[in-house]
């Protein structure tokens, strides 16, 4: 049985493309190194601190950000995901104004993985701090790189 698994595990590993972001939980694939995203039109009084983090072979920047009931979150962006949304659009404690949030859950495992954000209205603007589309914030505490994994799955060569 266990023979079955690693075979399995290891034909996922070869399936897989440089860059890719999956679930912590359960592998599955959320995203990848070409959909990163630098976020910005944070709002400044809910922004604990920013830092720049190496994920997948780029610098992406992570937001620090707490919720009305006190819990933090580093959130980094991605222009797409592969990901369930769960409940209906909310403009209410967002973090980035002008855009209304709906909580984003692991299609395989239905883990927490961020939020999807987008626009409240069309937004026409030029200024290069406020976004104009719609994004993927992604909780860096719950997604791993399949490269990462990959070198923890192999099987030893005796």
């Amino acid at each position: 049985m266990w023979f079955v698994v690693l075979l399995f595990s290891l034909a996922q590993a070869h399936a897989r493309h440089v860059g890719e972001i999956v679930c912590r939980q359960c592998g599955a694939t959320i995203t990848r190194q070409s959909e990163l995203h630098n976020l910005t039109g944070v709002d400044v009084n809910q922004l604990q601190y920013e830092y720049d983090f190496p994920l997948v072979g780029k610098t992406t920047t992570v937001h620090v950000l707490k919720n009305p009931q006190g819990h933090k979150f580093h959130v980094f962006g991605a222009k797409t995901a592969h990901l369930h949304f769960h409940g209906k659009p909310e403009s209410h404690d967002t973090w980035y104004p002008g855009f209304k949030w709906t909580i984003c859950q692991c299609k395989a495992c239905s883990r927490h993985m961020g939020w999807y954000f987008e626009p409240e209205r069309k937004m026409t603007t030029t200024d290069p701090d406020i976004p104009d589309r719609s994004f993927i914030g992604l909780v860096l505490e719950n997604v791993i790189s399949a490269d990462y994994v990959n070198t923890l799955t192999k099987v030893p060569d005796f």
